[in-house]
């Protein structure tokens, strides 16, 4: 394929600064140029190259979704928002466990397809099951699959658990799969201690649900709360020492949620340069009380922001997720607001020299906004949720139409 250059109303240039009348120069699934004037975009023109005009479109980059649990998307609008944790999650086996495999991995593609016309190029999605990574494979959607694995503490079920995710891993995994291990309180450190020369060995990505509850906290580290009759005896521990004394808690690491952060722990993970997944829409599903924010900003972690999943998020919409965020939290630039969904998010994933911006050799990965009226900004981005005209993965415009 040859290159091809898109002009548009404004583009969302590298260094953040907004071009009237930008062009892209895509050239083999990568952003060539970005082209700042109508002299810049003759002289592609005289190279051979084609040129498409965009009209009035804002290109900026594709969204990233830092964590979503697709599978789920099964799940849209049955279970009430505010059910409490515990009966949540068993609500979530149950009905999981009750369905066939053909039901999961439709509910993969129609989420997928949901993040899609959203302005979603990338998304980190957790596979319980296998339905993701059978199913995601058939969407256009970047991803990276998280192969999720956790033993509850059995020792029995230690050793089944690591061959288990060896064998999954496919061998060229290195940019398209990461590792999962579910949380501290399901997970042992002999199997997180078993997980990490795999996820170095392999330079993979790891996600973590960390900090969720107040109940797992209390069982890690006291063996109290309403988690103990069903955990059985505790490591009296805190979650994120039994990940630093396995290996797992580094630059490549993503922690997911962080509801409840004892002390130091946000300059822990700040000096091991992990990342701190936020997802407001889930937050506000379950009625939790506000998110620590301003601890984790202090400690300079950095935050990047997800779905989750539509079992317990009312969208997978990532402009309704910066939206939220941003009326929550007013302080916080809408700049840096950006950046949590897109070159935050990359890094959360392991992807950041490959997306989240729209630098010459990035993934040609972007979306077409309509235009606002007068110059765009950030704060326009973040609050006014744009709609979407059209996305881009890999330089090939993506069919947003849903299936039939």
């Amino acid at each position: 394929m040859g290159a091809e250059v898109l002009l548009c109303g404004w583009l969302l240039a590298p260094d953040e600064r907004w071009i009237r009348g930008g062009a892209l120069q895509v050239e083999r699934g990568r952003v060539a140029r970005v082209l700042a004037s109508p002299r810049a975009v003759a002289r592609a023109r005289r190279a051979g190259a084609r040129v498409r005009d965009l009209g009035e479109a804002l290109v900026a980059p594709g969204f990233v979704d830092a964590h979503a649990h697709l599978e789920l998307t099964f799940l849209t609008g049955a279970l009430k928002p505010g059910l409490p944790f515990g009966a949540w999650v068993r609500e979530v086996v149950a009905r999981r466990a009750a369905v066939g495999r053909s039901v999961l991995e439709r509910a993969v593609e129609t989420g997928a397809r949901e993040l899609l016309r959203h302005g979603t190029t990338t998304v980190g999605d957790i596979d319980t099951t296998g339905a993701s990574a059978r199913a995601l494979v058939r969407t256009p959607l970047r991803h990276v699959l998280f192969r999720e694995v956790l033993d509850a503490y059995d020792p029995l079920r230690t050793h089944a658990a690591l061959r288990s995710v060896s064998r999954a891993l496919a061998p060229r995994a290195r940019r398209v799969e990461g590792l999962s291990p579910h949380a501290p309180f399901t997970t042992s450190l002999a199997l997180l201690a078993g997980l990490a020369p795999i996820a170095r060995r392999r330079e993979l990505a790891v996600s973590i649900h960390w900090s969720e509850t107040e109940a797992e906290v209390d069982w890690l580290e006291r063996g109290a709360g309403p988690l103990a009759p069903l955990l059985g005896p505790s490591p009296r521990r805190a979650g994120l020492e039994l990940l630093r004394d396995a290996g797992l808690l580094g630059r490549r690491t993503s922690l997911v949620h962080g509801n409840h952060p004892r002390r130091g722990e946000p300059e822990a993970l700040a000096r091991a340069g992990a990342t701190l997944i936020h997802c407001p829409g889930c937050h506000a599903w379950f009625g939790r009380e506000p998110f620590p924010l301003a601890r984790y900003r202090k400690a300079g972690v950095r935050i990047a922001l997800g779905t989750d999943s539509s079992a317990s998020n009312d969208t997978l919409d990532p402009r309704a997720e910066l939206a939220r965020f941003a009326r929550l939290h007013p302080s916080v630039p809408t700049r840096e607001v950006w950046r949590m969904a897109t070159i935050d998010a990359a890094a959360a994933l392991g992807l950041a020299d490959l997306i989240g911006t729209l630098a010459p050799g990035r993934a040609a990965d972007f979306v077409a906004f309509d235009t606002p009226r007068g110059a765009p900004s950030f704060d326009e981005l973040v609050h006014a949720r744009p709609a979407v005209r059209a996305v881009w993965i890999a330089g090939r415009e993506v069919d947003l139409e849903p299936r039939t």
